[in-house]
Order: structure tokens, then C-alpha cells, then sequence
């Protein structure tokens, strides 16, 4: 028999963590961080108390409690006995998870697995996630990648001290670009190491595009997204194919992949598919293409400083920046976060993305910091011993304005007081405002526009971007009626949506089923 649970993403826009049941094979489609349900109870400076490990997650549903699954350091005393009258409790053993892409709605909470659980993703994918948990900060657990394991002392989980204890690193399973220098360049990043504890090291696994899985047979396909190496899965179950698209769109750089991805599942007459439906009542969406040629205009004639915000990870909307820049003559200034990035990427074999230590148009914006992380410290020695020149501070923007765009957001506003702009443009090339958090963050964003008297392209607030200056990471409308009229699964699951009613139109063409979290949904 053939199982379905969905513990999150079934009714709200990411934290995507699906359970597939095939007999004794269990499998994770995602195990990702939910912002709308973590945002009802804590915000950047309030957290789940980590001193007791689980514990809070467990109590306010942010986790479903399936012994067997996570972590045992940060088992507290009595978690399980507290937590076994839950309805979502079960005993589990989970044989991989399989992640779709590096954003942390759908890899965050891969922190409380286990070590000992492989993940299957792309090349990519893994060098994005350990990117990500390299140059991380805050209260957030951010153990994607590698692990520092606790102990009980007092009764509550601490660290353990680095002299006792190495960083435990995960088992990555990847498929990609896995050729010649490249992957001896991948091997080399997933084994840095920053800071005072060692790493218990495990080598990446290179897997097939099509894997066997604990006898399952499982496929792979890269898709666009708005972040490299996104890709979607399909499970060979007992009862037919299981496909999950993770987060797509076929108006990007790499539409074509999506294309092809259609095209190869409608000929495996998949039995279910589990579709994401972010932006459904999108009709035409905008397209990167639109996006660089309006920007391009808007920096053609601009006088000042530009700053350019867009997405963290958003590497397409970054490359169309650099481009702009090269056309415009201005140096395109990145933050540290933003070249460790690059460097993850070219380890990757990624095609199309420049090597910051070489390319002339980029350069490194150098904060004044009371103290500096050690990946930041080896990131900036780095770049100096190769490319000095390029390494800018506030007063070297402030001297010359027209000649830079700065990839700066919202988190980086403190960092313009120094520059003090004269005036200037600021485009705005990111996602609307998904909530009240959001939407405070933008009004925040508003002020500093104001401030520096900077005059504003995009839309900021809870309007879906319509002047030209962002495109979505997500399929649109029309898209997901070609996905579903072609394939023609005999179930359609929709997840990552808050829009049921677009997806009731294809009840003449299959079953539709909108899943309760931590419903078991059986297909025979």
C-alpha cells in the first residue's frame, strides 16, 4: 500500500513536508521551514528555546513528533512520553529525503533530522545549502549540512565543547555536473571548515539522474526556478508514479528545462502529481527577460548611486545586474554573503556564473565590523591577495556614485548611512508582501527610500509586481493547466497554495484532493 502525508504546505505557501509510504519505504518529498505558521509565534529576535531541543516545535505543531526521524541530541528528557498522546505521533524510519531546492521553506527544518537520514538533491542544491550554513547567523538552527552535536547538562541540551566534539556532516547523495575539475571543486568546498571545530567528514555521494532508493526507483529533473539546481521528483511506487514538481516556472533563463520536464512526464502516465500553485491567478507573468530590459533602461538613465534588492539566492536576478553593469560602465558591488555564494555555485559547475575573484565588473563592499566570522576573515584575505582593487568601502561609493550599483537589502540599510547617498535609485526587484511581517518590512523599506531621497522602481506591499522589475520564482496560471492537460495524472495533489479554487477546474480531467495535515492518504 501506498501512503500520502502532508505535515505542512498543504494549505499555505511553503514548509513543504511530505511523507511518501511504500510498504517499508519511507521517504521525505522536502522537510522545509513554515514562515506563516513560525511567524504566529516568533519573530527574528524571539525563537524556539533551543536548551530544549524539540520540545517547543513539538508543542506549537511547527514538527509532527515521528520517533525515529530526528536528531537524538536534542531529544529533552521526556519528549517523547509528552508528546505520544499527540494525533500525529507515530514511530518511523525513514530510509532519504529527497529536496527539491535550496530555499529554507523547503530545506529549513532538515536542521532537526537526523544525521544518519541521506538527502538526495542536486550538486547544486548542496553547495547552495552549505553556502547557506557557512555564512549564517542568528537564532536560527541552521544545520543543513553539518551538524554540532549536544549533550544533556542540568537538565537541559547544550553544545557540546568544540575540543570533545567535531561538526557531524550529513550524507548529500547529489546528481549534476559531476565532471573532472569541477567535482574535485565541489569536493573541496563541502570540506571547508571554519572556526575552532574540526568536521567528521563525508564526501559527497554522486548519484544517477534516475537512483535506486532502498529498492524504489526514483528520477530526477532539473526545472526553473528562481534559484539554481532546482529540480523535481519522481517515485516509482507499487501503485505507479509519484511526482512532485517542488517549486517551478517556465518564464526564466532555463525554461527549457521545465519543457523537457513536462514532456518526459506526460509519458510516464505518472499516477499522482503533487503540484505547487503559489501564484495560480497569475495570467501572463513577467518574464527575467523584462525584468533586465526595464532595469537596464531605468540605470541607463540614472544619475547617482542605483542599489538593486532582489533575493539572496535570486542568482539569475544577480547575473542580469552584472550585465546591466558591464553595459553601463558601473561596478556591480556585492556583499560577502553574495561572492561566498558565486564561489559555491562555480564549485558546482553552474554554467553562466562569472568567478567574483576574476570578473572586472564586481566588486566586494567591505563593512565595518567589531567582529568579523572566520569564513568572512578567509573570504577577504581571499579576495585581497588576488583582487584588491576591487575591495570597496563607504567612503570609496561616496566619493563616486555614478559608478556603482550596490546589491544591497533590507538588512544592509544601516550600511547606506555611511555612504550617504545624494539621492539616487533604488530598484525594488523582489516578491510583494506575503504577510503583516513582510508588509512592516516594506513600510520599513519605504522610510529608507524616503530618507535618502531615493526614487523607487518596483512595487513594494502586498501587490503582485506589475511595473517590470521582478519576475516570480513560480509557475503561473496558464502554466499549471498546460502541466495538468498534458500529463493527465489520475490524481492531482496541489501543495505550496493558498488559492484552492483555480485547481477545482481540472475535475474533469482527474481527481483532485486537497490533503489535511498529517491525514494519511492511501493510493491503491
Amino acid at each position: 500500500m501506498v501512503y500520502l502525508t502532508f505535515y505542512d504546505g498543504n494549505q499555505c505557501i511553503g514548509g513543504n513536508k511530505i511523507l511518501l509510504e511504500d510498504g517499508d519505504v519511507a521517504l521525505f518529498l522536502d522537510f522545509g521551514t513554515s514562515f506563516k505558521t513560525e511567524g504566529m509565534f516568533f519573530d527574528g529576535f524571539l525563537g524556539p528555546r533551543q536548551v530544549l531541543g524539540l520540545n517547543d516545535l513539538f508543542a506549537l505543531g511547527l514538527l509532527p513528533p515521528l520517533r525515529g526521524l530526528y536528531r537524538t541530541d536534542l531529544e529533552c528528557p521526556g519528549l517523547w512520553t509528552n508528546f505520544s498522546e499527540s494525533p500525529y505521533y507515530r514511530e518511523l524510519e525513514v530510509q532519504a529525503v529527497l529536496l527539491s531546492h535550496a530555499h529554507l521553506d523547503h530545506c529549513g527544518y532538515l536542521s532537526y533530522v537526523s544525521p544518519e537520514i541521506p538527502i538526495y538533491t542536486s550538486l547544486t542544491t548542496a553547495l547552495i545549502c552549505k553556502a547557506l550554513q557557512d555564512t549564517g547567523s542568528g537564532n536560527r538552527l541552521q544545520e543543513i549540512c553539518y551538524v554540532a552535536p549536544r549533550e544533556l547538562k542540568e537538565g537541559l541540551l547544550r553544545t557540546i565543547h568544540y575540543r570533545r566534539a567535531p561538526y557531524q556532516q550529513r550524507s548529500y547523495f547529489v546528481f549534476g555536473s559531476c565532471n573532472g575539475a569541477h567535482i574535485n571543486q565541489a569536493f573541496a568546498f563541502w570540506k571547508r571548515c571554519y572556526g575552532s571545530r574540526d568536521l567528521d567528514y563525508k564526501p559527497l555521494q554522486i548519484c544517477d539522474q534516475e537512483e535506486d532508493i532502498s529498492g524504489v526507483k526514483v528520477r530526477f529533473w532539473p526545472v526553473d526556478h528562481s534559484i539554481p539546481g532546482a529540480v523535481a521528483f519522481g517515485v516509482k511506487t507499487s501503485a505507479g508514479w509519484v511526482v512532485y514538481t517542488g517549486d517551478f516556472r517556465a518564464h526564466g533563463r532555463r525554461a527549457h528545462l521545465t519543457r523537457s520536464f513536462i514532456k518526459e512526464l506526460a509519458a510516464l502516465n505518472p499516477r499522482v502529481l503533487i503540484c505547487e500553485g503559489t501564484h495560480p491567478g497569475t495570467e501572463r507573468p513577467i518574464t527575467e527577460g523584462e525584468v533586465f530590459a526595464n532595469s537596464l533602461e531605468v540605470v541607463e538613465n540614472a544619475d547617482g548611486l542605483v542599489v538593486a534588492d532582489f533575493g539572496p539566492r535570486n542568482v539569475e536576478r544577480l547575473l542580469s545586474f552584472l550585465e546591466i553593469a558591464q553595459k553601463t560602465g558601473r561596478q556591480l558591488v556585492l556583499t560577502a554573503k553574495d561572492v561566498y555564494l558565486l564561489d559555491a555555485l562555480r564549485s558546482a559547475g553552474e554554467m553562466g556564473v562569472p568567478d567574483p575573484f576574476s570578473e572586472e565588473q564586481i566588486a566586494l563592499y567591505v563593512k565595518p565590523k567589531g567582529v568579523t566570522a572566520p569564513w568572512e576573515t578567509a573570504l577577504l584575505e581571499r579576495f585581497s591577495a588576488v583582487c584588491r582593487e576591487r575591495m570597496v568601502d563607504a567612503a570609496k561609493v561616496r566619493a563616486d556614485q555614478g559608478s556603482f550599483i550596490m546589491c544591497f537589502s533590507y538588512y544592509d540599510f544601516p550600511a547606506l548611512l555611511d555612504v550617504s547617498p545624494d539621492g539616487g535609485t533604488y530598484i525594488y526587484s523582489s516578491s510583494e508582501a506575503f504577510d503583516e511581517e513582510m508588509l512592516l518590512d516594506h513600510e520599513r523599506i519605504r522610510n529608507w527610500i524616503n530618507y535618502f531621497g531615493f526614487e523607487l522602481y518596483g512595487t513594494l506591499g502586498r501587490d503582485r509586481e506589475k511595473c517590470g522589475f521582478h519576475a516570480s520564482g513560480h509557475i503561473h496560471g496558464p502554466g499549471i493547466e498546460e502541466l495538468v492537460e498534458t500529463v493527465r495524472p489520475e490524481i492531482l495533489i496541489p501543495v505550496h497554495t493558498e488559492d484552492h479554487q483555480f485547481f477545482y477546474r481540472f475535475q474533469a480531467i482527474c481527481r483532485v484532493i486537497f490533503p489535511d495535515k498529517g491525514r494519511r492518504i492511501s493510493i491503491d
